[in-house]
């Protein structure tokens, strides 16, 4: 039974096929290139040849669309001339007999078909899959190839829309359903981490919406890998700058467990039981009782406005005077110079914030954007996921190895960081192509 195998080449995604008497590797990719501000795309073959019917495609019929459509056509069409060079067939003679053996190839995994077994190490959703068809049709359109096999139809769907409390009027609509499509499943996985284009999404949605404290709390745990309960545990006397540490640059927070502090405020570490805990010295040992993070210049900065804006008794009633005066007091363990200490990051009502009126802010930024949430069951937190983002940005732009992830995660060994690289299709592939440039030149992560 003949076999094909997906594997990371220099160049991404290689296929080999392997018959019995002959084997065939299949290496297609996708290549952008700016030049005076527009991105131009291509596709080229195994043979080193670009397609030049798909370079029209992508930069003249599709110059117009958004640069996510255009790279999502590039992926799918890199893919269909994969599956075009792997079958030794042509566009224009795709027929119903291909139609099982491309949804396979597209969805991916491990499978045996009536003749050929996959062994794929990429595995795409149904969704996915559907919206490379789409991308399909479209080409083929494009094309001028009429009745292919991805416009067959079978029949029309009406959707219905029955109104909302603000427009009552009932509208429907016919839609397509395409045979070749595959079922929509309904999954409640979400993805394990932020990645940058969604973190710059959400920072842009906080600075058109959102006040500062919501910044700071996501640049914390995004650019600085904090936990949620590190976040929200910081008082005023963990807060260092250069007046404190007397370095240049020193700018610096203390993370540390309180008697005084919820749950929802705990660090990772020393649990505090008692106020006599700050007396021993293990309180105040690196790595059990305190974790020193470095933090830039700016981040200080915005920290400091953020308190000295909340804090200003213009801001403040007579209410929300007595609440943070008497309600969001924290434990002072250290020498710092200050009258009083408090939480940082505080209610509308000048209480401490809590873990779930945070987690509320938080999946509402999410919705906003367009990510994902846990529906029902909560089964990612959606705030690790961000300190996930820290970790695997690491990783993919800054070439971070296990020692080093390990250090940045504040981990006391290595073999806990492996949970946190859990990359997408598309890091995997760049990740594939930098780590053969490591490679050639003597380095490994």
């Amino acid at each position: 039974m003949d076999r094909i195998v997906e594997y990371n080449g220099y160049f991404g995604i290689k296929y080999k096929y392997i018959r019995e008497s002959y084997t065939q590797e299949v290496t297609v990719v996708g290549r952008k290139k700016e030049y005076k501000g527009f991105t131009y795309m291509l596709i080229i073959g195994t043979n080193g040849n670009a397609y030049f019917e798909a370079y029209k495609y992508l930069n003249d019929e599709l110059s117009d669309e958004s640069y996510s459509t255009r790279e999502q056509a590039l992926r799918a069409l890199k893919f269909l001339y994969s599956y075009i060079e792997l079958f030794n067939t042509d566009i224009k003679y795709l027929d119903a007999a291909d139609i099982n053996k491309i949804r396979v190839f597209l969805k991916g995994g491990t499978g045996t078909g009536q003749y050929i077994t996959y062994d794929f190490k990429t595995v795409r959703a149904n969704s996915t899959v559907n919206s490379y068809f789409g991308v399909y049709r479209s080409f083929l359109r494009y094309l001028g190839i009429k009745n292919n096999i991805f416009e067959q139809t079978d029949g029309t769907k009406i959707i219905t829309d029955v109104g909302s409390a603000f427009n009552s009027k009932t509208t429907s609509m016919e839609v397509q359903s395409y045979s070749v499509n595959l079922k929509r499943v309904e999954s409640n996985v979400v993805p394990k981490y932020i990645r940058y284009s969604e973190y710059l999404k959400i920072i842009k949605l906080i600075e058109e919406k959102y006040t500062l404290r919501e910044m700071i709390i996501v640049k914390l745990m995004y650019e600085y890998g904090l936990r949620i309960g590190e976040v929200l545990g910081l008082t005023l006397e963990d807060i260092h700058g250069e007046d404190i540490t007397k370095a240049k640059g020193k700018y610096r927070l203390i993370l540390r467990n309180r008697f005084t502090d919820e749950p929802w405020q705990n660090a990772k570490g020393l649990k505090v039981t008692s106020r006599n805990q700050s007396n021993n010295e293990e309180y105040y040992e690196k790595g059990d009782g305190i974790r020193i993070i470095r933090i830039k210049s700016d981040m200080y900065d915005l920290i400091q406005e953020y308190i000295d804006e909340v804090t200003s008794p213009f801001s403040m009633s007579e209410k929300t005077y007595e609440n943070y005066s008497v309600r969001n007091l924290a434990d002072k363990v250290s020498h710092v110079e200050i009258e009083k200490n408090a939480y940082v990051f505080i209610s509308k009502n000048y209480t401490p914030i809590t873990g779930g009126a945070w987690n509320s802010i938080m999946k509402s930024i999410f919705k906003e954007v367009g990510l994902e949430v846990d529906k029902g069951k909560r089964r990612d937190n959606l705030n690790h996921r961000f300190r996930h983002g820290f970790a695997m940005f690491k990783v993919l732009h800054e070439g971070y190895d296990e020692l080093r992830l390990a250090d940045a995660l504040r981990h006391s060994n290595t073999n806990s960081v492996k949970k946190y690289f859990n990359p997408t299709e598309d890091d995997l592939n760049d990740f594939a192509i930098r780590q053969d440039a490591l490679t050639k030149r003597g380095l490994n992560l």
